[in-house]
């Protein structure tokens, strides 16, 4: 039973860490896009913004945030989103990648990212609460517990077999 939970915990960080990179290129990529075509987000968002009176809910759940970015991305924090993207990006790549490769001395790094990450998620869920950032944050939470427990768990294989070898 408890290997059957451990190759389930294992699993589930192998899962986050994947969802982890696929978000830091999602982000290094947007990030690109908006450095490189700055009306890139308006021009693609356009269709999105006209609502009609009987026009479907969902479509103007969408319209509505995304004349939202669009209006914060107008007001001057383009600047801003692009660095952010860009470096979140990049970090969350490189993070991955050194996690996957099972490099022991990242792990600690990783959790004080992720942590930091978080906090600022957290921050952002404060001062304007969504539900989209407070599930992005409960993942992180996760995702830092689960790399906590790998890093765990590689240092007591790491040190046994040290131990053996030494006997």
């Amino acid at each position: 039973m408890a290997r059957l939970m451990g190759n389930t915990l294992r699993n589930a960080y192998r899962v986050g860490i994947a969802i982890k990179g696929f978000d830091g290129v999602v982000e290094l990529l947007a990030g690109l896009a908006l450095w490189i075509f700055p009306s890139a987000l308006t021009a693609a968002l356009a269709p999105l913004l006209p609502k009609v009176a009987g026009d479907h809910p969902i479509r103007n759940f969408v319209a509505y945030w995304a004349g939202r970015m669009d209006q914060e991305l107008s007001a001057g924090s383009h600047t801003f989103v692009v660095l952010f993207l860009l470096a979140h990006g990049v970090v969350k790549v490189v993070l991955v990648y050194c996690l996957m490769k099972e490099y022991h001395w990242v792990y600690p790094y990783g959790i004080a990212v992720l942590a930091l990450f978080t906090i600022y998620q957290a921050y952002v869920l404060v001062t304007t609460p969504s539900w989209g950032v407070a599930a992005f944050t409960v993942l992180d939470v996760v995702i830092i517990y689960l790399v906590w427990r790998e890093w765990r768990e590689l240092t007591a294989k790491a040190a046994s077999t040290e131990s053996v070898s030494t006997e």
